[in-house]
């Protein structure tokens, strides 16, 4: 007699076994308890603005009819807070000041002009390193005018001068940066 060895039968193991199935069921679950619970809060502020709309209503519709005999004024019993959130009133709202960008001169002797081109009355001289305000407005074409170095093709730029003055300038002499100054030093 021959004797077979017979191996146990290992048990299949499942994939997507039982584990994941109740963590996907808890998820769901919390979502879905969430949901209710946004919506019952949504609903319940709705109808808390919804009531101050009409009293606010009330109230401006009695004031507006004019009154032949004189009213009493209604005293209004103060609102107890519940397990609800109480709404408090929004802060006014600051207007943040206007950003100025400050620009540089960087040609001397910078023509500050009535208007956008090489024919307009001249306003002011401007000096190298002096500080402009931008006004954000720049012409939709650019101008070709050598400089004497260079021949630049720019937009004019409006601006106002430190001492006041608005107009405009050819956009090659201003810049965002002041301008760096070169001095001829001797070294010994």
């Amino acid at each position: 007699m021959s004797q077979k060895k017979t191996t146990p039968k290992k048990k299949k193991t499942e994939v997507g076994g039982v584990l994941p199935k109740v963590e996907l069921i808890a998820i769901f679950i919390f979502f879905l308890s969430f949901t209710i619970w946004a919506m019952s809060k949504c609903s319940s502020t709705q109808a808390q603005y919804e009531q101050e709309a009409t009293e606010d209503a009330t109230q401006a519709s009695s004031a507006t009819t004019p009154n032949k005999a004189i009213e009493t004024p209604v005293e209004k019993t103060p609102k107890t807070p519940t397990s609800e959130t109480t709404i408090k009133p929004k802060a006014p709202v600051k207007v943040p000041p206007e950003k100025i960008t400050i620009l540089y001169v960087v040609l001397d002797g910078l023509k500050l002009r009535k208007g956008p081109h090489l024919d307009s009355t001249v306003v002011r001289t401007l000096k190298i390193d002096s500080e402009v305000y931008f006004l954000n407005e720049v012409t939709d074409f650019k101008q070709e005018i050598n400089l004497g170095d260079r021949v630049a093709i720019e937009p004019w730029v409006k601006i106002r001068a430190y001492t006041g003055h608005e107009g405009w300038v050819y956009g090659a002499g201003i810049n965002y940066f002041k301008p760096k100054l070169i001095t001829d030093t001797i070294s010994n």
